[in-house]
């Protein structure tokens, strides 16, 4: 339903009465930037600078006695997973699956916390199939826990404020606890409360939290699931989440991630990493006027505009910084300032009569990439397309009407 409301506004979707469960569901939160400005309390022209100074300024978490998720606990033979409106998304996923879940889980070497986000198949009334194969901190928190044997205690937090689940989608470094990032971004500290059943800390007043433990004993495969390349993926780390106790606080609404190409799903996977990139960038390339990372492209493409004049070699420049910034991307077209890089009318057009193939396109080979993309050679690698659509030699008169005409006619066509 989502994917069908984002060809018109795109709005944040509530769904009150749920079949066969107490808890409404939310979902499409993060359906457009705009809502990421408005949760961080800043503006969408704002967002991208808001994003990278906030970084620059921490905020520890503060510990609290108690909170709401904790007004309802379920321990033990009484915990029972379909009690929550779990659900499958797409016809090909293998069963239901949590979207939006926050594993919390601490370094076994340093005790310093982690948040991620993970698919979450749903096995039996206690138990998940997941997978980790972003290859990320929690993944690596797990092979320490193969190698020593050891047991890792996490938490899935399901329902935060915005900032928390932003924190838990974006890239720091191993030994950041994320807590603290959210609380940068929340400009004030998270409040956590202690499990009751494991040695984590979750948000107090977060909707729903399921406490638990991922063995180092791989189990069966989850999958395939729906993932943000618009392809079913098969690949799975074999992790498994055995459930020991439900929190939830009184009123909960389970949240969900639109998974798939959704605006949602990407914008929540890449908008911090689209500030961090736009602003580096910006350090090196001052005639610097915009990127964008279209729907279209699932991460892999972007659209960089820079200001005229642009000078021999340096969309090349450009797109090379680009690509080193932003290992996910596999194309990138270079425009002039006159081309609105979220207008993709506008973009292929640029392409079409600004670019000649003989000179205007650069391929490099065997280049380190996501391995969500299909298209991908097996050993991990990809190329690397960069095309140069910016005028060149030539006559380049961009048609016009006059202000007057123009504002006419889109009056006349409001009415």
């Amino acid at each position: 339903m989502t994917l069908e409301f984002e060809k018109t506004t795109n709005p944040v979707l509530l769904f009150n009465k749920v079949k066969g469960s107490q808890f409404p569901i939310v979902t499409n939160v993060f359906g457009t930037r705009k809502r990421v400005a408005l949760a961080m309390g800043t503006t969408l022209a704002n967002l991208y600078p808001a994003i990278e100074k906030r970084l620059q300024s921490l905020v520890k978490p503060k510990m609290v006695s108690d909170g709401p998720v904790k007004e309802n606990v379920i321990i033990g033979k009484e915990v029972n997973l379909r009690l929550l409106p779990i659900f499958r998304h797409f016809e090909q996923d293998a069963d239901k699956y949590v979207t939006a879940g926050i594993f919390v889980a601490k370094d076994p070497d340093t005790g310093i916390r982690n948040l991620s986000i993970h698919r979450m198949q749903l096995d039996d009334k206690n138990k998940f199939r997941t997978s980790l194969h972003s290859r990320g901190h929690l993944w690596r928190i797990c092979q320490k826990g193969q190698k020593l044997n050891r047991t890792i205690e996490a938490a899935v937090v399901i329902g935060v404020h915005p900032s928390i689940l932003l924190a838990a989608a974006t890239s720091v470094g191993m030994g950041v606890d994320e807590y603290e990032v959210a609380g940068a971004f929340m400009e004030e500290p998270v409040d956590l409360v202690k499990c009751s059943t494991i040695d984590t800390e979750v948000p107090a007043n977060a909707e729903i939290v399921l406490e638990g433990e991922i063995p180092p004993v791989l189990g069966e495969p989850d999958g395939p699931f729906g993932e943000y390349t618009g392809y079913a993926s098969h690949r799975s780390t074999k992790n498994i989440f055995n459930l020991k106790a439900i929190t939830y606080r009184n009123g909960a609404i389970y949240q969900d991630v639109t998974p798939g190409k959704s605006a949602e799903h990407l914008i929540l996977s890449n908008v911090v990493k689209e500030a961090h990139v736009t602003l580096k960038l910006k350090e090196n390339i001052p005639n610097l006027k915009e990127i964008n990372w279209p729907k279209s492209g699932v991460l892999f493409t972007a659209y960089l505009s820079l200001s005229e004049p642009v000078t021999t070699g340096e969309a090349n420049h450009a797109a090379m910084l680009l690509m080193g910034l932003d290992p996910y991307l596999k194309v990138v077209v270079i425009v002039d300032d006159d081309i609105d890089v979220h207008n993709e009318q506008e973009v292929g057009w640029a392409i079409a009569t600004r670019m000649q193939p003989d000179r205007d396109i650069n391929i490099i080979k065997n280049v380190f990439c996501n391995k969500l993309d299909p298209s991908s050679h097996e050993d991990g690698t990809t190329g690397k397309l960069i095309i140069d659509a910016t005028k060149k030699k030539g006559i380049f008169d961009k048609l016009s009407l006059p202000k007057e005409a123009e504002e006419k006619a889109a009056r006349r066509a409001k009415s």
